[in-house]
């Protein structure tokens, strides 16, 4: 009987996943995760790749690896990972990365979605006062279903970040800016998204960021943040976001240069989502 439920719920998840726009955003990070996705106008570690590239030109080097079971289901499985490497002569930094999404059942991949990266950001201008930075990316997305051909589509993003004064820090980002489609007769609408965020820092050790996203498909989504570090090397996170309606909270540690983060997702409807990121910045 259990059997038979499982079975049922996998094909009821399938048809979800047919019906709605593939390569949705599932938070690579899950510091950005805790954040409740305002991640924009922060984005100064190597899963920048994914929210705003420009913030590539921040991290030198450095490594994440990532893991989630979707809604807590153990069939639907979420892998990413990053790596970053400083280019020499000031020319910025340059990333490599993956995220893959599959639902599986005895063995067998009833769905997979993958999404292979390539980002650099470097610097534009920087003085005492500001800095700016520009990146982009490309990303190559490979759906396939059980018994059928892959598809694929290429996509660019596009960001930008300025740091004023060091605690005011501004970011821009656009993904899919060329229109991507994947499908031969019947094409999909990868998603298109526009990304405004804002972080402030009010006192050494806490960030503040709220971020406002639109799709090209006229919805709308609001997000917002705060962290702060509660003493070496532990710092605590929360943040919510709207459409969907999700509650997040999280902690890190970072040892020297190692770190670890937690984030937990609550939605409206579906069940909860832990998420968990290890990594290392030399």
């Amino acid at each position: 009987m259990k059997k038979i439920a499982i079975i049922l719920a996998l094909l009821v998840l399938q048809a979800a996943f047919l019906a709605a726009d593939p390569f949705e955003d599932f938070q690579p990070s899950a510091r950005a995760r805790a954040l409740g996705g305002a991640f924009t106008g922060i984005a100064d570690d190597v899963n920048a790749l994914y929210f705003n590239p420009s913030g590539l030109a921040q991290t030198h080097y450095g490594v994440s690896i990532g893991f989630a079971n979707l809604q807590g289901q153990e069939f639907s499985e979420f892998k990413t990972a990053a790596v970053g490497i400083a280019l020499p002569k000031n020319l910025g930094t340059i990333a490599l990365g993956g995220r893959l999404f599959d639902v599986n059942f005895e063995d067998v991949s009833l769905m997979s979605e993958q999404t292979w990266s390539i980002g650099h950001g470097f610097t534009l201008l920087s003085d005492i006062h500001s800095q700016l930075y520009f990146g982009y990316s490309g990303s190559l997305y490979r759906l396939s279903y059980e018994d059928e051909d892959a598809q694929n589509a290429f996509g660019v993003d596009l960001g930008v970040t300025a740091i004023l004064h060091q605690r005011t820090r501004l970011g821009f980002g656009v993904q899919n800016i060329n229109n991507p489609k994947m499908g031969d007769n019947n094409q999909i609408d990868l998603p298109r998204k526009l990304a405004m965020g804002i972080s402030y820092i009010p006192y050494d050790g806490v960030t503040t960021t709220i971020e406002m996203r639109k799709d090209f498909a006229e919805e709308t989504e609001f997000m917002a943040g705060v962290e702060a570090r509660i003493f070496e090397p532990f710092t605590i996170r929360a943040g919510v976001h709207q459409n969907p309606a999700t509650w997040n909270a999280g902690a890190g540690f970072n040892i020297r240069g190692i770190t670890i983060d937690y984030a937990f997702s609550s939605h409206a409807v579906l069940d909860g989502t832990h998420y968990f990121n290890l990594g290392y910045k030399f």
